[in-house]
């Protein structure tokens, strides 16, 4: 009762008065004491891309209330909260930090990767740079070069913040392995070009 104490004013006091309609009625559903139904409302508008509901979802799993408990589903849908711009979502994957084994860092990074990757495939700058967070802040041992090149990308697709968390990262850098990055973020639009964004505009700036 005490963490939940913790967590569930967030879950139904300030997202409750934001809430969308149908994150409202999940809520309500929760508050009526009828949590696996709750917990299914939420899932389906989590999977929707619903960011509040992400957040929620995830607040279920570490609270295990409509749902068996389970660190890694919370984290998950955490760390799609948190990609998805829910500032509260910070403080639920620092809860959950110490079950955040090494391994489990990878498999979530793959997992939500793999989410991503239509949305990349389409030329969506947004999604490259949520693929750079996972490369730099959620990999047992951030890849900077892995994570220049997607917002490198996303900065070339005009990606609000891009440019700036690019050049944060081109700087952590070592400097002999600078122009590799570079290179490899021309090689990661060509294989994009070849594929899903083929036609795109950025294609033709192609050397």
């Amino acid at each position: 009762m005490k963490s939940r104490a913790l967590l569930l004013p967030l879950l139904l006091m300030p997202l409750a008065a934001q809430a969308a309609p149908d994150l409202g009625s999940a809520i309500e559903t929760l508050r009526a004491g009828r949590a696996p139904e709750a917990a299914q409302m939420l899932l389906d508008l989590a999977r929707a891309g619903d960011a509040e509901a992400q957040f929620n979802l995830g607040l279920l799993y570490a609270e295990g209330i409509g749902v068996p408990q389970n660190d890694r589903e919370s984290l998950y849908w955490g760390w799609r909260a948190r990609l998805s711009g829910v500032p509260a979502a910070r403080a639920l994957i620092e809860k959950l930090g110490e079950k955040a084994t090494p391994a489990l860092r990878e498999e979530l990074v793959a997992r939500i990767e793999a989410d991503l990757a239509p949305r990349i495939q389409s030329g969506d700058g947004r999604a490259m740079l949520e693929r750079s967070v996972l490369r730099l802040d959620l990999l047992p041992k951030p890849d900077l070069e892995g994570g220049y090149v997607w917002q490198a990308l996303s900065a070339a697709l005009a990606t609000p913040n891009a440019a700036a968390a690019r050049d944060e990262t081109m700087a952590r850098i070592d400097p002999k392995n600078r122009l590799a990055a570079q290179d490899a973020a021309i090689a990661t639009l060509r294989d994009l070009c070849a594929g899903g964004m083929a036609g795109h505009p950025l294609c033709a700036t192609l050397p």
